[in-house]
């Protein structure tokens, strides 16, 4: 395994020297070349040493460790959070397929992140899409949520107000627009029930759909149950969704 290089940004000197030192007992592949206690400390260092791994402590006092990662486009290093529980946040890391670490460190959780970390360093992968997604979420935590994808060589920002649908299919998903576009990301369908949370109005009607009930155009009264999408798509509702539709659209009225 290659040597790589790392700094530890947290405000707190105890949590830099407790993670310094187990960085330095069981993972000699890791060469810390710096510390800072805050995001301008952080950024001066970043410019200075360039390293490929930070160690990210997110709640630091003046600038979160978030406000670090908005000085660069695109970020140039891999990002291990570093957090208190804060499930907002973990919530957003895990959707965009970044790493993190609870405070206090736990060696397993530190030996995983930094397992992931290496791979993605040495096969140099890019994490401008999960960064940028990540941004944008967490700065639309009372706003609309925003979900980043690819579109050829661009990051396309959608709405989720602009999304009618999200289908499943396999170990992707494709998200379909009001504006008649689709796109395909490699994500799981419950990745986007837990990024969305529980007060969404998106609605599971199927294994493999969630819906926006915002665009249903019309319901059948009986049997089957179907509903008519402002799209012109039609599905299905199973029998033991209805009334969980039905609820649901009654309460977005």
């Amino acid at each position: 395994m290659q040597q790589i290089t790392a700094i530890i940004v947290d405000d707190e000197q105890d949590n830099r020297e407790v993670l310094a030192r187990l960085l330095q007992n069981y993972f000699p592949q890791v060469d810390v070349v710096g510390v800072a206690a805050s995001v301008s400390e952080a950024h001066a260092l970043i410019l200075n040493v360039n390293p490929q791994l930070v160690f990210l402590d997110i709640q630091m006092p003046k600038a979160n460790g978030f406000n670090l990662l908005k000085k660069f486009n695109p970020v140039p290093f891999e990002v291990i959070f570093v957090t208190s529980y804060d499930q907002y946040a973990i919530n957003a890391i895990k959707f965009n397929a970044l790493d993190y670490i609870l405070k206090p460190v736990d060696l397993e959780d530190l030996q995983e992140a930094i397992k992931r970390a290496v791979l993605k360093i040495e096969s140099h992968q890019q994490n401008t899409l999960q960064i940028v997604n990540l941004l944008y979420s967490l700065e639309n935590v009372i706003n609309e949520k925003k979900i980043a994808v690819h579109v050829a060589e661009k990051v396309r920002i959608l709405n989720t107000s602009d999304i009618t649908y999200i289908e499943a299919d396999g170990r992707y998903c494709k998200i379909f627009t009001v504006q008649n576009e689709s796109f395909v990301t490699a994500r799981l369908l419950k990745d986007f029930e837990d990024y969305l949370g529980t007060e969404s109005t998106f609605i599971r009607i199927s294994k493999s759909l969630l819906i926006n009930p915002f665009y249903i155009k019309s319901y059948s009264k009986g049997e089957p149950f179907i509903i008519e999408m402002s799209t012109a798509i039609f599905f299905e509702i199973p029998r033991r969704k209805k009334a969980e539709v039905l609820d649901k659209l009654l309460s977005i009225k």
